[in-house]
């Protein structure tokens, strides 16, 4: 009964780690960028990206339509890394989109879409650009 037990300890710890995401430490703290007709003909966006320690994310982004509409969305969700690829899951959709991307030495990190809305698509590119605190 004791080796059963244990067996059962070991399994469930062994469980618990596999569910862990690793978190590159580089991609932790705000990042802004920005994007022209790349997604949608016309628009423009701009966004404030947080990604915390944890794993926790905040999106706030504006859109900017042909007409000088302006829309604003607040999103937040979680993040982690894995094998050089980049996960966004967003709490708003239960959708994860995927990315390659690479830190620069200077902070900020290009990205380039692998899946996105639950589709292949690698046609998106962007840049975050590292947020400096005071």
């Amino acid at each position: 009964m004791k080796k059963l037990f244990a067996l059962s300890l070991i399994c469930i710890g062994i469980g618990l780690t596999a569910q862990q995401k690793a978190h590159d430490p580089k991609m932790v703290g705000c990042y802004k960028g920005s994007e022209e007709n790349q997604q949608i003909d016309g628009f423009s966006k701009y966004w404030v990206s947080c990604r915390m320690e944890d794993g926790k994310s905040m999106l706030l982004f504006v859109a900017i339509d042909p007409d000088g509409k302006v829309q604003q969305e607040t999103e937040n969700g979680s993040w982690w890394t894995e094998s050089g690829k980049y996960y966004e899951l967003h709490k708003y959709d239960n959708v994860i989109d995927i990315y390659n991307y690479q830190v620069l030495d200077n902070g900020n990190v290009n990205f380039q879409s692998i899946e996105m809305m639950g589709k292949k698509d690698n046609t998106y590119k962007f840049t975050d650009t590292k947020i400096e605190e005071d």
